[in-house]
Order: structure tokens, then C-alpha cells, then sequence
């Protein structure tokens, strides 16, 4: 069963580790999850849910991504 997942957490893409930590923008009933990687870069992703898993919380070093605007 796929992990429910909402705005503003923190991810990691599954397959795609280069990309960093993300935090979520937007969940579309979908699926579609559409996500802000480090560097800016803005991905949607299609059953978002199959391919991300959430990070631990910032008390563990992780920071907050925030998107350009």
C-alpha cells in the first residue's frame, strides 16, 4: 500500500537519488504529486505515490525547501 502523502513534506524520489530532498507543492486526486526539488527544480509526477518516500522530519538536519516564485 502506498504511503499517503501531503503538501509540504519533505521526499525523496526512489529512483532518482540525484535529485535530492523535495518538498511536496501539491497532491491532485490523480495522483499526480507535484514536487520542488533542491536546486528549484519543479517536477510532477504521475502515482507521485509509487516513486516517493518521505524524509524525517528537519529535527534530523533535513531543511525546508522553498520554491522560487
Amino acid at each position: 500500500m502506498a504511503a499517503l502523502l501531503h503538501k509540504g513534506e519533505n521526499v525523496r524520489h526512489n529512483k532518482k537519488a540525484e535529485w535530492g530532498v523535495g518538498e511536496i507543492i501539491s497532491v491532485h486526486s490523480c495522483g499526480t504529486i507535484r514536487v520542488v526539488f533542491e536546486g528549484n527544480m519543479d517536477v510532477s509526477i504521475a502515482k507521485g505515490s509509487n516513486f516517493l518516500t518521505k524524509e524525517k522530519g528537519e529535527e534530523n538536519g533535513n531543511k525546508k525547501i522553498t520554491p522560487k516564485k
